[in-house]
């Protein structure tokens, strides 16, 4: 249910049948968007209090199949923002973006045993992302670019939970930058080319300044 979009059924149960055997269930609560109700191949139900996209195969961030329902994330779906979430067991790759993700997509969540490609393998010109973002790494995400740097925005955050995973095959940094200039803001911030074994986040405020943490 995007921004704006209603339901005048709240209290349904939705449940979900596999052939005639009934599994998960779940009761619509919300009656407003933003909303989304996911129902996945192995009976589980997730839901969201935002417009998300569900990556449930592996495959290109533009292609439809790679997505539940076919919802690939576009600029008229996500004017008002949405967020993706990669199940367990998928990798969603960026090559098809060509190094820029310019939809206003606020959130990417991968999940334990999912991997998030960033970058286009041989590119040295890095990957940037348009609009403020948080990056929440429960499972791997691996820099494939040859060069280059991560570009975020002010009002960024970028968190590897315990058990996540960055990689590189180069050392990579993230630079800030000024959406309005384009122009660097402040030194690199060096990742380097492997991050386990502990949580990190990076943190960037609406100034530029960055707050690094973890274990």
């Amino acid at each position: 249910m995007l921004t704006g979009g209603g339901f005048s059924a709240t209290g349904s149960m939705l449940q979900i049948f596999h052939g005639e055997v009934a599994g998960a269930t779940f009761t619509v609560s919300s009656a407003s968007g933003p909303f989304t109700c996911g129902m996945l191949a192995d009976g589980s139900i997730e839901t969201y209090n935002s417009v998300t996209a569900i990556a449930i195969n592996s495959g290109g961030f533009k292609a439809a199949r790679t997505f539940l329902g076919g919802f690939a994330p576009s600029a008229d779906i996500c004017s008002g923002g949405c967020g993706v979430q990669v199940i367990g067991g998928v990798t969603l790759s960026t090559t098809d973006l060509n190094g820029v993700l310019n939809l206003k997509i606020t959130s990417i969540t991968v999940a334990i045993g999912a991997i998030f490609q960033l970058g286009t393998p041989g590119a040295s010109t890095g990957f940037k992302f348009k609009f403020p973002i948080k990056l929440s790494i429960l499972g791997g995400m691996s820099f494939v670019g040859s060069g280059g740097y991560i570009m975020l925005p002010p009002g960024s955050e970028f968190d590897i939970a315990d058990g996540g995973e960055f990689s590189s095959s180069i050392s990579v940094s993230i630079e800030i930058f000024d959406p309005l200039t384009g122009f660097a803001i402040g030194p690199l911030q060096a990742l380097g080319t492997l991050i386990s074994g502990g949580t990190f986040t990076l943190t960037i405020s609406a100034s530029g300044s960055v707050t690094i943490g973890g274990t």
